[in-house]
């Protein structure tokens, strides 16, 4: 059994969006609290091009994944969807920072996924894993 090429890009673009939104919108309450200028803000989330790379790559990561894979339990399809979508987290800001001229972009990278905790963007995209996996529509396969 797989899972339709529809459902899976319907999940993937769920999970993906809601999960930076949430990351975006968390992040912004903060610095408007905080720090008063966003400045900061406007610079990491909505000018940077490498959100844009990230949203595309976790969207075609997790489309992929939930695609090519049989259908899993759910227990297990969380862990290889949020996994999948950890590791384009780490590889997007790896090679955004390696692209800046940065010395350690793995140092960046795994600094960027616990920022991704704190402004709840990594806990959104597990919630929202559980929330549209029981949402997928399954076939039988061709074999």
């Amino acid at each position: 059994m797989t899972v339709t090429w529809r459902s899976a890009v319907s999940y993937a673009l769920v999970v993906v969006v809601l999960s930076w939104l949430t990351g975006a919108a968390v992040d912004l309450a903060w610095t408007a609290a905080f720090d008063g200028g966003l400045g900061g803000w406007v610079s990491l989330w909505a000018t940077d091009p490498w959100n844009a790379v990230f949203v595309v790559a976790a969207t075609a990561s997790l489309t992929l994944t939930r695609g090519l894979l049989s259908a899993l339990p759910r227990v297990r399809a969380v862990l290889v969807d949020g996994f999948a979508y950890l590791a384009t987290l780490l590889a997007c800001s790896g090679l955004s920072a390696w692209a800046g001229g940065e010395d350690a972009p793995a140092d960046t990278a795994s600094m960027m996924a616990v920022y991704s905790l704190f402004t709840l963007q990594l806990p959104a995209a597990w919630l929202l894993c559980v929330w549209r996996t029981g949402r997928l529509e399954v076939v039988l396969s061709r074999a």
